[in-house]
């Protein structure tokens, strides 16, 4: 039975063959931010081992599922451990399902004794999809473009819609919550004179531009979903560059970081076409490769010697 039109493009939506060099870096991606979510980002994480049980108000999940004790000092410090042991093996793609699997479930605990206190972030909604994602996809190495799999693109495809959603329902919560005021009245002013930054304090002198950020805040994120149709990969690649200019723009201004979800989009991007060891071993070449290339483009053709017939054009094709 031959498959509707519909069924077709569904199923190359949700299975473009994706190669397998891309599974490899983004498992090192996601290993390395293991480690500077402990040390740098959220270090905060690890001084719940000091604090009293009663505190402690489980999420949601760990309300229905029987499996998450209340955080104790050596729940925490064992938690830690074991992701911190299991990323590493991760990243360097030895036994990746194994360490991989280690990895989401320690990580989703480490997020569980995170968040049960009070503060809830929704940054890392898509980081914690493309790690439980990530064990289900074959071995893999860097630089590999040959071998394509559907089963890898489905899963990316998974992480991409958690990026999307992450910004969606960000501002469906805006508007649910704060209702239009919050595009309307002095969010963003507020915000910096708790948080503002010498890049953005000269803005509270322009209340209208604050204003006028919120509204296009909220627009961009309700518009977000067009990167997941959008068919040309140039088209493609420049959204997503905008995303992280947007962060960025973020982070300068209020100092309010989404690392863990700018690392999970990465997957919009064509990692595979990196090789860490092809770069190390061109990389004394590369000033030479680059200065030759200027002078071929600055270069004058050279006068044909005396005697010496000149060459005829080629034909234009």
């Amino acid at each position: 039975m031959t498959p509707l039109p519909l069924a077709q493009k569904t199923a190359g939506f949700f299975f473009t063959p994706v190669a397998l060099g891309r599974v490899a870096a983004m498992r090192f991606l996601a290993g390395a931010f293991i480690w500077v979510d402990w040390w740098w980002y959220m270090p905060w994480i690890l001084g719940h081992r000091h604090v009293p049980g009663e505190l402690y108000q489980p999420l949601f999940l760990a309300r229905v599922l029987p499996v998450f004790p209340v955080p104790s000092y050596w729940l925490v410090v064992g938690t830690l451990v074991v992701l911190l042991a299991a990323s590493v093996p991760m990243m360097c793609n030895k036994a990746p399902r194994l360490f991989g699997w280690i990895c989401a479930v320690a990580y989703f605990e480490w997020m569980i004794i995170a968040m049960s206190y009070g503060k809830v972030d929704h940054g890392k909604f898509a980081f914690l999809i493309l790690l439980f994602l990530l064990p289900t996809m074959p071995k893999a190495r860097w630089g590999d473009r040959t071998r394509l799999s559907e089963h890898v693109g489905w899963g990316f495809n998974l992480v991409q819609i958690g990026v999307v959603c992450t910004y969606f329902f960000a501002a469906w919560a805006k508007i649910r919550y704060g209702g239009w005021e919050w595009v309307n009245s002095a969010t963003m002013t507020w915000a910096i004179i708790r948080r503002g930054t010498e890049f953005s304090t000269w803005l509270l002198d322009y209340p209208w531009l604050l204003r006028l950020s919120q509204w296009g805040m909220v627009g961009f994120e309700l518009l977000s979903p067009i990167v997941m149709f959008v068919a040309a990969k140039r088209l493609k690649y420049g959204i997503v560059a905008f995303f992280y200019l947007f962060h960025l723009t973020v982070f300068l201004a209020v100092e309010i970081s989404f690392l863990p979800h700018m690392v999970a989009m990465a997957c919009f991007l064509p990692l595979e076409r990196i090789n860490p060891r092809e770069l190390i071993r061109n990389a004394p070449g590369l000033p030479g490769r680059i200065r030759r290339r200027l002078k071929a483009r600055k270069a004058i053709p050279a006068q044909s010697r005396s005697g010496e017939p000149a060459p005829e054009a080629e034909p234009a094709s």
